[in-house]
């Protein structure tokens, strides 16, 4: 793995909504304190504020799991219909008064034939939910350790696997302590995590009032009946994931104290070349310490030592701890010590395994990380795919057939971008790619060399045809992407190992300099114009939250201009338009949405040859604002504007005969 490398970190868009409704300092300011061991005992004043709700419902409206009603059967569409003063004051009032409506239980198949339970609860409760998130976020941020992965902002599994990548190829520690958490999440022990958040600096009493009537919400299962949680953070809930990481953050300083952040009389730290610090292993012959690091995402955790001997007294410490200390049961028929020179461990859809490469500066055998997908990711993958085979087999007609097909593509696709950091990925999926070319080929209509048509499915060195669409997928000879209803289907085995970065400590999304990193700050947008927006949203009737949350979003991308002329818009002067009528669709989704100045506004609905020669007089438009102003008048049902004499010269246009068509 080449540490110096680092990969491109995708923009995140949370931080832009952020930006949009003034929240970022405030996060800021959040984790500077948290930071500095400042505690919080007055939240609910953020949690509750205007601009916090709107982003919580900005952040929350596009989920999937915003379309899937709980109990009381209420989705986003349905509070998208509400005015923005009417969702404020659901919320605030909700807020006051607190109590959480039922949670739905519904068992999610696993591929070793259990189920996983999800909660599914109401959209009001996860907007609640994800106020209460937004607040907690950057102060919990301040406090978690550097080596916990798992459901943090700009931290990913790829990052969990470089980690393990690097204990094994830089520090030579080959044996693992595997240790299994019994259903982690139902298990979490109530008091136990609002001492935790006590002790993480979260101290505002009418939160926590409010947080553990969150974990004891009642759950109505499948066949009906109402259960009432002593313990567990039910999955499926927003605010699960922070409070999974909440409470295993003890563990992971615990480790990180015994070895990583101890304090000794010499510090025995080092700083490479790439920034990556660590304790040097002179104190091995110095100290008594056992050298140990853990990596984690969500419960699943692996922890690395340098010896046998060490893996089995942290596996009975860590054993004991968990259970004593955070009330977690431990599975102890799949929590094992694994010496990696040996033997394969699995993480995170990976295996792991130390093998041999070379001879050291020393002269000692040199370890690396050998990685793969293990054998269960295989055979999930594989039965996905299989299953989206007979569903294009079995489509009824060319349209459907060719959506199943972009279906299996990105599926294809997921496979390459989750799986492609395991060093002999190609290996992997070699022989399970060529199982499912048979049963394409056995299962889909081919074609001939002298068939005229080419609809069918093309088999490698059969069928190269005279279709100009039909090109090489790779440099190798012979290697041709395969074609079914002249739509191209990807090959599972055509991928590139992908070395696994490291995440970069400089990345923080709740610092100014972190975020450089992520992406650029707001430059074609002032500040004072965004606040003017926020301050003051459309009141008329029928403007719903959606409305005035996409009015927001749509300036922003205007580069606050408007869509027709390109001119700067004035606030004053600035009407956000229906490209298919309101009264028609009841539409106000960002993509029927656009802002334009009030005149342009009157010249879209305008019919009288008279006003629209008027208008178009005093707006000077040039031929390509005449085109984007003709497909605006055709969406509302208006004839497009002919000019049967145009004279442009320096891009203007002089209206001299005008009619309608």
């Amino acid at each position: 793995m080449n540490e110096k490398s680092e990969d491109k970190v995708p923009k995140d868009n949370k931080n832009r909504h952020s930006e949009y409704y003034g929240m970022q300092t405030v996060f800021d300011e959040l984790y500077k304190e948290s930071n500095d061991g400042k505690k919080f005992k007055r939240l609910m004043k953020i949690i509750t504020s205007k601009d916090n709700i709107l982003l919580a419902y900005r952040n929350t409206k596009r989920n999937k799991g915003s379309y899937t009603p709980s109990v009381d059967k209420i989705t986003i569409e349905t509070i998208e219909r509400m005015s923005q003063d009417q969702l404020l004051r659901k919320i605030q009032n909700r807020f006051n008064n607190y109590q959480p409506r039922k949670v739905r239980r519904r068992d999610i198949p696993k591929p070793d034939g259990n189920t996983r339970p999800l909660g599914i609860p109401s959209l009001w409760d996860r907007l609640i939910q994800q106020c209460i998130l937004q607040v907690l976020e950057p102060i919990c941020e301040a406090k978690f350790n550097t080596r916990s992965y798992g459901f943090r902002p700009n931290r990913s599994t790829q990052h969990a696997i470089a980690d393990a990548n690097f204990k094994i190829n830089k520090t030579n520690l080959t044996y693992v302590v595997d240790m299994d958490i019994k259903g982690f999440f139902d298990e979490v022990n109530h008091v136990k995590l609002m001492r935790q958040l006590w002790t993480i600096g979260i101290q505002d009493k009418q939160l926590l009032v409010i947080l553990r009537k969150i974990l004891k919400a009642p759950i109505q299962l499948e066949d009906g009946e109402v259960s009432h949680p002593t313990k567990g953070t039910p999955q499926g809930g927003i605010l699960s994931p922070l409070l999974a990481n909440v409470n295993l953050n003890e563990f992971d300083w615990w480790i990180s104290d015994q070895w990583e952040t101890v304090k000794t009389r010499y510090s025995f730290k080092y700083k490479n070349q790439e920034g990556r610090t660590g304790r040097d292993n002179r104190a091995l012959k110095k100290t008594k310490l056992k050298p140990m690091y853990i990596v984690r995402y969500a419960d699943d955790f692996k922890i690395f030592t340098n010896t046998r001997n060490n893996a089995e007294k942290i596996f009975k410490a860590v054993q004991m701890w968990l259970e004593e200390r955070l009330k977690l049961p431990i599975s102890i028929g799949k929590s094992k010590v694994t010496n990696l020179k040996k033997r394969k461990s699995e993480f995170l859809g990976f295996t792991l395994k130390a093998t041999k490469k070379g001879k050291t500066k020393t002269g000692a055998t040199k370890y690396v990380a050998e990685t793969h997908m293990s054998q269960k990711a295989i055979n999930t993958e594989k039965a996905k795919l299989t299953e989206q085979i007979k569903k294009i087999q079995k489509t009824p007609d060319s349209s459907n057939c060719i959506k199943e097909i972009s279906k299996y593509n990105s599926m294809i696709i997921g496979i390459h971008n989750y799986y492609e950091i395991a060093t002999h990925v190609n290996l992997d999926l070699k022989r399970v790619g060529l199982e499912l070319l048979k049963q394409m080929y056995n299962r889909f209509p081919k074609s001939k060399p002298n068939d005229k048509n080419t609809n069918g499915f093309t088999r490698n060195g059969i069928y190269k045809g005279k279709d100009k669409g039909l090109k090489k997928y790779t440099k190798r000879e012979n290697n041709y992407i395969r074609y079914l209803m002249k739509s191209p289907i990807l090959h599972l085995a055509d991928v590139k190992n992908k070395n696994p970065m490291m995440k970069r400590n400089s990345i923080n999304k709740y610092t100014e300099e972190g975020r450089k990193l992520i992406h650029k700050n707001l430059t074609n947008v002032s500040e004072t114009e965004l606040k003017w927006l926020r301050e003051h949203p459309v009141l008329i009737g029928r403007a719903t939250v959606e409305y005035n949350d996409n009015r927001l979003s749509l300036y922003v991308a205007q580069s606050g201009k408007c869509a027709v002329t390109g001119e700067q818009l004035e606030l004053l002067d600035m009407h956000c338009h229906h490209k298919i009528p309101w009264h028609k669709t009841r539409d106000d989704s960002y993509q029927n949405l656009t802002l334009i100045k009030s005149e342009v506004h009157k010249l879209v609905h305008a019919t009288k040859t008279t006003i629209i020669r008027t208008l178009l007089k005093s707006l000077n438009l040039n031929k390509k604002a005449i085109e984007k102003l003709d497909k605006l008048r055709v969406l509302v049902g208006n004839n497009r504007i002919f000019e049967n004499d145009l004279d442009i010269s320096n891009n203007e246009v002089r209206y001299t005969q005008l009619t309608l068509f």
